[in-house]
């Protein structure tokens, strides 16, 4: 693409000629570049990409977009803006093609129920005979292509070549997790929504946003990116979500259980093994039988019903849809080898997702409950003594273990959940190393019992330090079930 083109809308200030070359690639990453590339200086959180131009220009860049003059040599293209986060995402879309204008758009927001809403989503489409590409937490499928996920929602040139490359299959969909991260720090910038869902608010990632308010007003900028018959699809469940009905300018559709809801479920029953409802939609209603377990599962399909019904897909389709899952990676994924006893691994890592999964086994369950679980480091430290109480509260047995411990000590990230159930519960034991407490809560169970291991679902690592240990909760059981017989 010709750099005047990638340029385009954007003001900069050109450190002498800038001529109307062609650019091969636009990238923040310096490691990566190649000869004829254009290199942004990108000043992230962490790392300034500034210190990176001499690697961007020995590695043959043609092109530098930076925030400060720099020593170069003749022939690399200087171009400074005020702020290279902020252009970043300007500069993306124009190199792209500005691929969401072109795709159906779903982004989902919120606390909890992301990951499952893009799942039934996807299922509802593929039913419906539309190709799709989905952005998320798990990994990213981009309608035949799979890429592991390293963020929940990728930088803005990472985001966009993602999507450009949807779009190019032919696919008319995209389905996207939006992060409070992504919002806040505009990764999403110029991307463009037809239907924006916002699940639910809880505390998470105050480490971050520092009070829940502030984390609500990054979750609600989704609402800003959507396009002119964009619809808004509400939680009416959550009061914080509800109360957006009030003030967007948007066509909206709510969701939910509580009364008023527009779309909604009816006579539903639970069960470990299933949930049978009737969906009930502005367009008619139709009995579905999922294996997504739980309450807070109801919510999701019903979300994703929600945004399949506001972009016209058919009831058949979305019947379809709901019922062909069988499970969400790591969420509520049963571990079956023939046990008398049944295990799952959960992704929950906040209080209101442990009450949520714990909630839902109590009530739909007479065996003891055993669950294992414990906080990541370097992250909201809040929350750690209220999962303590949450776990103790809904279960028979808990076993207090490490999770992603990052840059802390597990032993002192143990302490801080011990906090809230010392004094209080007497049916929990600490056993800091994560293998030791799965085998701990597996040779506890009985017949009829549940064993939950809780915090990192479908992650097949543990980060200690900088490093990524192999390290898989689900196979993890596995292997110890298999030795158990």
């Amino acid at each position: 693409m010709r750099l005047k083109k990638i340029m385009e809308g954007i003001e900069y200030e050109p450190l002498g000629p800038v001529p109307d070359m062609e650019i091969a690639r636009v990238t923040s990453d310096s490691r990566s570049v190649a000869r004829g590339d254009m290199f942004i200086a990108f000043r992230g959180y962490s790392i300034n990409g500034h210190k990176f131009i001499k690697e961007a220009v020995d590695r043959g860049a043609k092109v530098i977009l930076a925030e400060e003059d720099f020593a170069g040599p003749d022939g690399v293209v200087k171009i400074l803006v005020r702020d290279t986060r902020a252009a970043t995402p300007a500069i993306a879309g124009n190199f792209y093609g500005h691929p969401s204008k072109k795709l159906k758009m779903i982004g989902v927001t919120g606390t909890n129920g992301k990951t499952t809403i893009t799942y039934v989503i996807e299922s509802i489409l593929r039913e419906a005979g539309e190709g799709s590409g989905v952005i998320g937490t798990i990994n990213y499928r981009l309608n035949g292509r799979v890429v592991p996920a390293r963020n929940t929602t990728p930088g803005p040139l990472e985001l966009q070549s993602m999507l450009c490359e949807i779009a190019g299959t032919g696919a008319r969909y995209a389905v996207m997790e939006v992060s409070s991260h992504a919002l806040d720090q505009g990764r999403a910038d110029g991307i463009l929504f037809d239907a924006g869902i916002f699940t639910n608010i809880t505390p998470e990632h105050l480490d971050y946003h520092k009070t829940l308010s502030e984390y609500y007003t990054a979750k609600a900028k989704i609402f800003s990116y959507m396009k002119e018959n964009g619809v808004a699809i509400l939680n009416k469940d959550d009061k914080l979500v509800a109360r957006l009905e009030k003030t967007l300018k948007l066509k909206i559709l709510s969701y939910g259980l509580n009364k008023g809801s527009e779309v909604t479920a009816r006579g539903v029953r639970l069960s470990l093994d299933d949930s049978d409802f009737t969906v009930v939609t502005p367009g008619g209603e139709f009995k579905v039988s999922t294996r997504l377990v739980g309450r807070h599962n109801v919510s999701n399909i019903l979300a994703a019903a929600a945004a399949a019904h506001s972009l016209g897909i058919g009831e058949e389709a979305i019947k379809a849809g709901i019922e062909a899952i069988d499970f969400v990676p790591g969420r509520l994924e049963p571990v079956d080898c023939g046990q008398p006893f049944k295990v799952f691994v959960d992704f929950a890592h906040t209080e209101d997702a442990l009450n949520n999964v714990l909630g839902l086994l109590k009530d739909t369950s007479h065996g003891d409950i055993i669950t294992v679980f414990g906080c990541g480091g370097s992250r909201d430290r809040s929350k750690r003594p209220l999962m303590g109480e949450a776990a103790c509260k809904l279960s028979d047995r808990v076993v207090i273990t490490s999770d992603n411990p990052r840059f802390e000590e597990p032993d002192k990230i143990i302490e801080e959940i011990v906090l809230g159930v010392k004094g209080k519960f007497d049916n929990y034991e600490i056993e800091p190393d994560r293998r030791k407490a799965i085998e701990i809560a597996i040779a506890s169970a009985t017949d009829g019992s549940i064993v939950i291991i809780a915090g990192k679902g479908h992650e097949n690592y543990q980060v200690v330090g900088n490093a990524e240990l192999p390290f898989d909760d689900r196979e993890v059981a596995r292997e110890i079930l298999r030795k158990k017989k």
